[in-house]
């Protein structure tokens, strides 16, 4: 489905500027005047709605759109010839993505529940940000973060236990949401999200849970939530403790 076709009314929960875009202004010193530079950004970008599991763009696609979620939860993933998927991120309310200057996508990025979007001209990004120092300031500002979080990501990959990866998923799901102890976690994705997220199987992941609700670390109310019991045990799970 090309952009163009995808471009339709949809409903969604409105626009905060105090996120520019998905990080906080006190974590990266943006200046006072960044929501004028968020609605600037407005004017030449299309909102889109995708239903879950439908495709945003695929691997090879060119790569002349940036996009930022409002609503929903995006997965950049690679799907190999023989059926293996790995995703490489969940991309959450706030976050920019396939903004940087590339000729073609190098992942697929689909819905994993219904999402709504934010379309941008990738010209328009680039005149924008050379125009507004504070526009380009901030762009550095999500690359800085993205780095960052794949960096982590292939942390968790490459070094931890499969015990270790499932309470770092859970810490990033209870840091996106502000959490902490007993608070309830909407989890968009599926456990074969999760699996393939962790490079892990579905078995190994639900095994982990279970465990975990045993011990009343977590609490599992249903499919698609979490209950955060004990966040510092996580935390020390995720760090190699015991």
């Amino acid at each position: 489905m090309s952009i163009a076709e995808a471009i339709r009314p949809v409903s969604a929960r409105p626009f905060s500027p105090a996120i520019w875009p998905g990080i906080a202004k006190a974590q990266i010193g943006c200046p006072t005047d960044v929501s004028e530079d968020v609605k600037l950004l407005r004017r030449v970008g299309a909102k889109i709605g995708f239903g879950r599991g439908e495709t945003i763009f695929n691997d090879g696609d060119p790569a002349d759109h940036a996009y930022e979620v409002v609503s929903g939860v995006v997965r950049l993933c690679k799907h190999m010839a023989d059926g293996r998927r790995q995703i490489a991120q969940f991309i959450m309310p706030g976050d920019f993505f396939s903004f940087m200057d590339m000729d073609e996508h190098s992942f697929s990025a689909e819905a994993v529940n219904d999402v709504v979007v934010f379309c941008y001209p990738q010209h328009q990004i680039e005149r924008l940000a050379e125009e507004r120092r504070t526009m380009r300031k901030s762009f550095t500002a999500v690359l800085t973060r993205r780095v960052r979080d794949i960096q982590n990501h292939l942390v968790t990959l490459g070094r931890q236990t499969a015990k270790e990866k499932v309470a770092a998923f859970l810490l990033f799901l209870a840091d996106r949401s502000g959490s902490e102890d007993d608070c309830v976690l909407d989890v968009a994705m599926t456990r074969q999200d999760i699996a393939d997220y962790l490079g892990l199987t579905i078995e190994t992941v639900c095994r982990v849970l279970s465990a975990m609700k045993r011990d009343r670390l977590i609490g599992i109310p249903n499919l698609h939530q979490f209950i955060v019991r004990d966040i510092d045990a996580l935390h020390a799970i995720a760090d190699g403790g015991d």
